[in-house]
């Protein structure tokens, strides 16, 4: 038989680049120049990263057949010198299979706590969170016990998990209460959350103004002043946070106020409908394009937690009004989004009945296979949702 074809395989270190590390591999200089120069047209070879593998395939006579280079399991990037002398760098079309997976868990200390026990990611964590928003806010309201679980696409090569898809099913179990979200789309409109139900669990207020950290201070119209002394009303929640985490508007509305305001430091005020006016205390910076007169959208970025005026460390300072009012941010109830019309209930639980029906089957099934696509077309499928009717269940 003839001799076989020599391999030669290597992995990216900590300060290496690819051309130190195929070097090192005892390549040529100059092959290994041509080599780089021509797979640069694939891959930025500025951004290989320690763990990167790579893998040289030689001729039994040591001339260049083809460099096969792996960023991650979906990042393939080939490189091959054909007999005419061409060379031809591509990236590997990789098949990607798509699941449906279940995660569930009991809270001891804190969701982040609970999924991280489970090897879930932060990604992960975040989406859920902001599922519900408008209903809990998790800074505060989580308590030991209470339960939570999901419906999440998942992506895999082969065994290696490549990363989340959207939640289609969330469920938070608090000793008296349940919330329950189910992703849909309407014909023709934008997909968001809706209760079995097909009530909308978007509200006009979100519960909370920033990403998930931790209450430094509760509402109460009497507390001590930490600079001035005394005790003083504090109509607000003091939201403390690491110095420039995002402050997110709660509502849609008008910037009324973008400046320096004495002890609040650099404050944002924002006007909303039926009366509702937010405040935002202590910011480091306002968020991009923020100034007076500007329309703001929930959510959208207005400032970052600081520590300006009179505060004792970085935290925002955070109070609700409605018509001049003071409201308890973590107790004010805000009207819904509109519901799904009758016309729209049919298709509604046509598609989320057999989802239901999954999320509480008491089987063991925790995943089921539902797509394989190809790394190309990954992106553009994550738009698609196919009907759970029609998915084929595969065991863990």
């Amino acid at each position: 038989p003839p001799p076989p074809d020599r391999i030669i395989a290597g992995e990216i270190t900590k300060g290496q680049t690819l051309s130190s590390a195929l070097r090192a591999q005892a390549l040529p200089k100059d092959l290994v120049e041509v080599i780089c120069r021509h797979l640069q047209a694939v891959v930025n070879l500025r951004r290989i990263k320690p763990g990167d593998s790579f893998e040289v395939r030689l001729s039994p006579q040591g001339a260049f057949l083809n460099l096969t280079y792996t960023a991650s399991p979906l990042d393939i990037y080939q490189l091959s010198l054909n007999p005419g002398g061409d060379w031809i760098a591509v990236k590997k079309e990789v098949p990607v299979d798509r699941y449906w997976v279940k995660v569930s868990g009991e809270i001891s200390a804190s969701l982040f706590e609970a999924m991280d026990r489970l090897g879930e990611k932060d990604s992960l964590i975040m989406d859920f969170a902001d599922i519900f928003a408008w209903e809990i806010d998790f800074h505060k309201d989580p308590q030991p016990g209470d339960r939570f679980e999901m419906v999440v696409e998942k992506y895999l090569v082969g065994d290696s998990f490549v990363r989340y898809g959207r939640i289609l099913y969330a469920e938070y179990q608090r000793e008296t209460q349940k919330h329950q979200a189910l992703y849909f789309a309407p014909p023709g409109a934008r997909g968001d959350y809706y209760t079995p139900q097909g009530e909308s669990l978007r509200k006009a207020l979100l519960r909370s103004p920033l990403k998930f950290t931790r209450i430094s201070s509760g509402y109460t119209r009497s507390r001590p002043h930490p600079i001035l002394g005394g005790s003083r009303p504090h109509l607000g929640v003091d939201y403390a946070a690491p110095p420039g985490t995002p402050v997110w508007a709660v509502a849609d509305g008008t910037v009324t106020f973008c400046g320096w305001n004495g002890g609040y430091g650099k404050q944002v005020i924002i006007r909303h409908a039926k009366g509702y006016q937010s405040m935002y205390g202590h910011l480091s910076g306002y968020g991009p394009g923020i100034s007076r007169g500007k329309t703001v959208r929930q959510k959208q970025i207005i400032g970052y937690v600081g520590s300006t005026g009179l505060s004792t460390g970085p935290h925002l300072d955070f109070r609700l009004t409605q018509n001049g009012v003071p409201r308890n941010p973590l107790k004010d109830v805000s009207p819904r989004a509109p519901a799904l019309t009758r016309e729209q209930m049919p298709e509604f639980q046509r598609f989320t009945d057999p989802l239901l029906r999954w999320a509480g089957d008491p089987s063991g099934i925790s995943r089921q296979k539902v797509a394989t696509l190809t790394s190309r077309d990954l992106d553009s499928s994550e738009k698609e949702i196919r009907n759970p009717i029609s998915a084929k269940r595969k065991g863990k």
